[in-house]
């Protein structure tokens, strides 16, 4: 695209066109007043599909005092990671304008049996109040994730935001059906 009063070339980022593609999604989760409590965690349990579709995430958390993102990575071992159920939640189209659904699945509020770090894939504690965590991560096809934000203190408030594009793998343009 030409700026047309400057002649310039103008570049969108990559995250920017798949939001005008509607290609991208986001899910939130936030506290009531003072709701944000040690026991109370925010957390998503999130499938990606099994299809050439790969998320591209981003997990953004905030809170008031000091709290902690993790993001789990379903293992396959029962005893390294046992996150079911939730309530269903629908991710929203970051385009208004587009009919596309999402292909990933996701719940809130899952319940945890076991969640071991060694399934643990990322973790960021941030002690000082007013925190704000953003990471990337390219998800693997087929695979469930827990995103969970633990409060450090009791009466915190705080959210957790995940928006994520939805793009075949360049390495299977062109193939049909599922990739092994």
């Amino acid at each position: 695209m030409i700026d047309e009063k400057s002649g310039a070339q103008v570049t969108i980022s990559c995250i920017e066109h798949s939001v005008h593609e509607g290609e991208a999604y986001m899910l939130s989760l936030s506290s009531a007043l003072d709701a944000f409590d040690i026991d109370a965690p925010l957390s998503f349990l999130f499938t990606t599909p099994n299809t050439p579709i790969r998320c591209h995430m981003y997990v953004h958390g905030s809170a008031n005092t000091a709290a902690i993102i993790q993001v789990y990575e379903d293992t396959g071992v029962a005893t390294e990671f046992d996150v079911t159920g939730g309530t269903s939640i629908t991710p929203k189209n970051r385009n208004r304008n587009s009919s596309n659904v999402a292909t990933a699945i996701a719940t809130h509020t899952p319940s945890i049996t076991k969640a071991e770090a060694v399934a643990l894939l990322h973790s960021k504690y941030a002690a000082k109040s007013g925190i704000e965590e953003s990471f990337p991560v390219l998800l693997k096809q087929n695979t469930k994730y827990l995103f969970r934000f633990l409060s450090s203190a009791n009466d915190n408030e705080g959210s957790l935001n995940l928006s994520w594009c939805e793009k075949a793998d360049r390495a299977f343009a062109g193939v049909v059906g599922s990739v092994e």
